[in-house]
Order: structure tokens, then C-alpha cells, then sequence
């Protein structure tokens, strides 16, 4: 299952696909999309928009970092939920 993850610079017309990858199964391509997306926002700051795609499922995001410093996933749950069929997260 493929994914990979960008941002959309201030003054850029199009993304930049900074990481992409193969997975076996939604859950390890989604851990490893989001892994990317906070390696990501810790280079190029929160404020800027941010987009997934995990298999066919295409995220646009401005994601938070929780003050202990990982990545706020709570909006990308609802769009990218941890079972590929919509199983709440643990």
C-alpha cells in the first residue's frame, strides 16, 4: 500500500513530496505517513499546510504538536482513522 506525505510552501503552487514509501497493510502505511508528517513539521514549522495520501485516501492538514512535542492527530483521525474501516483508535 503505497503513501507519502508533502507540504504546500508559502508563495509554491505545488506540493512538495518530501517522503513516500510501501506498506503491507493501512496500518503500518498510516504509522508510517504520519511518522514522516511529524519528522516533517519538526523541520518546516507548524504553520503551514501539510498533505497525506495513505493508499487512495488524500489528507489535507494543518496539524498541531501536543506540548509534550508529539504529533496532535485528532483531525487526521477523521479522515485517516486507524482501521482502514473506520474503527475508533486506541
Amino acid at each position: 500500500m503505497r503513501w507519502r506525505v508533502g507540504v504546500l510552501r508559502p508563495d509554491a503552487e505545488n506540493v512538495d513530496w518530501t517522503a513516500t514509501g510501501q506498506a503491507p497493510e493501512w496500518v503500518v502505511a498510516r504509522r508510517r505517513a504520519l511518522d514522516a508528517l511529524a519528522a516533517l513539521i519538526t523541520g518546516e514549522g507548524r504553520c503551514q499546510e501539510y498533505r497525506l495520501l495513505v493508499d487512495t485516501v488524500p489528507v489535507v492538514v494543518w496539524p498541531g504538536i501536543t506540548d509534550d512535542g508529539t504529533l496532535d492527530v485528532r483531525g487526521i483521525d477523521d479522515v485517516l482513522p486507524a482501521d482502514r474501516y473506520g474503527a475508533p483508535c486506541p
